[in-house]
């Protein structure tokens, strides 16, 4: 069994791969394998330069069946044909990366792109920095829930919590791309040809009680953190079962910041008051309550704002 692909823009096959049952255990989806003898990939980041063995980046297709355009499109072409290195290339908006014996393996498409509290979020990008951690076999990316947010499915090589993993990606992505759950699964589903599969993976999350939390969360602790867990889930109208998870991650926002501010206020929790600026500081349960309830009085700072919750 020879598996091919490629695009209709490089003459449709590009690339093969022989496979072979059982199936090898480090197979995620069968992989692109090898280019055709008159063909060639780059796996390129966002500058354009070649990316080393494991790094994942955007596929471009080279050779004699890469076309010359798109009839009557000439920005299209400009933006999917290009020249380097005096070779014409196809940039086919798939991610992947190259093995170290030359075997290419597809990682889903890089245009995957989602609108998350304002900010424009590649999972392909999400996905690409869990794969590069040496804990995670598999990753999948998903929007969950209303207000969206943003879930992780992985496979792992090994045990790990999902606090680990997030501090690992907060190297590499910014905090707006960080997941507000982390889920740990034994697969991840994948359509009859072997590509990742999100809807499905949507709607197992969906179906799991607790989908929008981490599936391996440590549980509030203690009177002042479980009475603080009710104030987010009355709050940001979800279930809070994590005392490290960020308020911001699960969905807060200004608004949200400024009722749980008041709310704080009211039930006069700790010895100290709540500015929009602490919570930002501390944004976990955990985090936060040690904060507030931390002897003595925290002095106010000198530009600290207050809001006051009202019809706007």
């Amino acid at each position: 069994l020879i598996a091919m692909g490629g695009a209709t823009e490089a003459a449709i096959w590009s690339n093969w791969q022989p496979v072979t049952l059982p199936l090898p255990e480090h197979w995620t989806s069968i992989p692109y394998g090898t280019p055709l003898a008159n063909q060639c990939f780059r796996v390129v980041d966002s500058l354009g330069r070649d990316c080393p063995d494991w790094v994942s980046g955007e596929l471009w297709i080279g050779g004699v069946g890469v076309a010359d355009g798109y009839r009557g499109s000439e920005q299209l072409s400009a933006e999917r044909f290009v020249q380097h290195e005096g070779q014409r290339w196809y940039r086919t908006g798939d991610m992947g990366r190259y093995w170290p014996d030359g075997c290419l393996e597809f990682l889903g498409r890089r245009d995957q792109q989602v609108k998350l509290r304002g900010h424009r979020i590649e999972l392909g990008e999400v996905e690409s920095a869990l794969l590069a951690l040496p804990e995670v076999r598999q990753a999948m990316a998903v929007v969950l829930g209303d207000p969206p947010r943003l879930a992780v499915a992985v496979v792992l090589h090994r045990e790990v919590a999902p606090d680990h993993l997030r501090q690992q990606l907060r190297d590499s992505l910014p905090d707006y791309m960080i997941p507000a759950s982390l889920h740990t699964l034994d697969s991840l589903p994948s359509s009859i040809n072997g590509k990742a599969d999100r809807a499905a993976l949507r709607q197992q999350l969906l179906a799991c009680r607790g989908a929008e939390t981490d599936s391996t969360g440590e549980a509030p602790q203690g009177t002042t953190e479980q009475e603080m867990a009710a104030l987010w889930s009355e709050i940001l109208q979800r279930p809070v079962v994590d005392r490290h998870i960020d308020f911001f991650l699960l969905g807060g926002d200004s608004l949200s910041a400024t009722r749980l501010i008041e709310a704080v206020k009211r039930q006069r929790t700790g010895n100290r008051s709540l500015t929009l600026r602490e919570l930002f500081a501390h944004p976990s349960i955990a985090e936060l309550c040690a904060y507030l309830i931390a002897p003595g009085e925290a002095p106010q700072h000198p530009h600290a704002t207050h809001f006051e919750e009202g019809s706007l």
